[in-house]
């Protein structure tokens, strides 16, 4: 079984936590059964105890399930959704989590048809705009980190070709999350030194059935017996990269989460990167999916990440070094490197992103 980190990095895993990049279509959903339902319920509840991250929280989640539970709380749902968003708040208040939630496997019912204006537009490609955008300036937004080889290749290339640029501005705006290939790419080509730029602490008993996190640039450390940690280093180029010269800004918004709040610990902590837009989304556990009876999932937190020394970003997110509007974040940027304001802001309105730059609501019944 090979595992995959998806957003923060947090993993879409398939029971028993097994984890994986991507998903097989759905199935059709079955019609809703309040006795499956109710399993369901049950099911997640041991999930949790025995996976997320933190096993003292993860004694108050399952045992708030199941008082619900016993007390009839989840018996008047005839909606698979419905239920789903009410066992997901049922969570949050006990304690909120950026992943931490419950769903119909096939995900929410489409709104009416009057709603939908339309055909749904294709989600964007996980790398978009690469390319130098003024002189010496180098661009490019990444929408996710989700390691697929295409993907890879065309970073590599893209760095490859432009190394010797004085700038190099990364949009994280709507960057959803992911795992550390991309990363893996770009970290020995812009650091001179070998560091561990991250710990990353795995409930040991996830570990214990999963294996460790596959990623190559993850070194085991030694922990207490409850948790398996990994550090993520940094291995830099030899020869010495050109880029190793530049200078990085990350463009942030409220969406901008897990993995992608990971890379801006990164350049925050080690002041590599300078921040600029919006604090981030505040989602630092990362985990993956269960699938529970009756046609339900689950995405739960087994693991937690956080610079060496120092603290994670779950529920606080990254503060930028320099605060602006997101929609504004690129024109700042710029401006800052000599662009006349004029051109700056053409070029942000040309390099805006088409996604969604918002932070995430929680899912409510």
């Amino acid at each position: 079984m090979r595992n995959q980190l998806l957003s923060a990095v947090a993993l879409a895993i398939l029971s028993p936590l097994a984890m994986a990049q991507t998903a097989a279509p759905p199935a059709a959903a079955p019609a809703y059964d309040a006795a499956v339902a109710k399993k369901a319920v049950a099911t997640l509840a041991d999930e949790i105890d025995k996976n997320f991250v933190f096993p003292d929280v993860a004694k108050r989640y399952s045992a708030a399930l199941r008082t619900r539970l016993a007390a009839g709380g989840y018996d008047g749902f005839t909606d698979r959704d419905a239920l789903a968003r009410a066992v997901t708040a049922d969570l949050q208040a006990v304690a909120p989590d950026g992943h931490l939630a419950m769903f119909p496997s096939n995900g929410p019912p489409p709104p009416p048809p009057a709603a939908q204006g339309g055909p749904k537009p294709p989600p964007p490609a996980p790398m978009e705009q690469a390319e130098m955008i003024a002189p010496g300036i180098a661009f490019v937004r990444f929408n996710g980190f989700y390691g697929q080889p295409e993907t890879l290749k065309a970073f590599t290339g893209f760095l490859d070709r432009n190394a010797g640029a004085k700038t190099l501005i990364i949009d994280a705006r709507t960057h959803r999350g992911g795992g550390l290939e991309e990363m893996d790419v770009l970290f020995p080509r812009i650091f001179t030194r070998a560091q561990p730029v991250m710990v990353m602490d795995t409930r040991a008993s996830v570990a214990e059935a999963n294996g460790p996190l596959p990623f190559r640039s993850l070194v085991k450390v030694d922990a207490p017996a409850e948790l398996a940690r990994s550090e993520h280093r940094v291995t830099p180029a030899s020869p010495q990269s050109p880029w190793a010269k530049a200078k990085i800004y990350y463009l942030t918004s409220g969406r901008t989460g897990s993995a992608a709040e990971h890379l801006a610990s990164v350049f925050k902590n080690t002041r590599r990167g300078t921040l600029v837009g919006e604090v981030t989304a505040g989602a630092g556990h990362y985990g993956g999916g269960v699938e529970l009876p009756g046609g339900y999932s689950a995405f739960i937190p087994f693991g937690r990440s956080y610079f060496p020394g120092g603290d994670g970003w779950e529920g606080t997110g990254v503060a930028p070094d320099v605060q602006v509007a997101p929609a504004q974040a690129l024109s700042e940027v710029l401006r800052r490197e000599g662009i006349a304001p004029a051109e700056a802001e053409a070029l942000s309105v040309k390099y805006m992103p088409t996604g969604s730059m918002e932070r995430r609501k929680p899912r409510r019944p």
